[in-house]
């Protein structure tokens, strides 16, 4: 097991603080993102529309059924 005098553990101490106030910067700088519900629901539809079929001589038929 490894000791630590009192000064490194100072210093292990200084640098948990400093890294926690980045991790803190770094969440508040930037909130969130996400899609808007029109666009989720814009993908949503389309891939209601969307058929996909496999066939012999090409390797598939893509359509839309709207």
């Amino acid at each position: 097991m490894q000791t630590f005098t009192h000064l490194e553990f100072l210093e292990l101490a200084q640098n948990e603080k400093t890294l926690k106030e980045s991790l803190n910067n770094l969440e508040t700088a930037e909130p969130e993102r996400s899609p808007k519900k029109q666009t989720i629901n814009n993908i949503l539809n389309y891939s209601k529309a969307l058929s996909v079929k496999k066939s012999k001589t090409v390797d598939c038929i893509e359509m839309i059924l709207n």
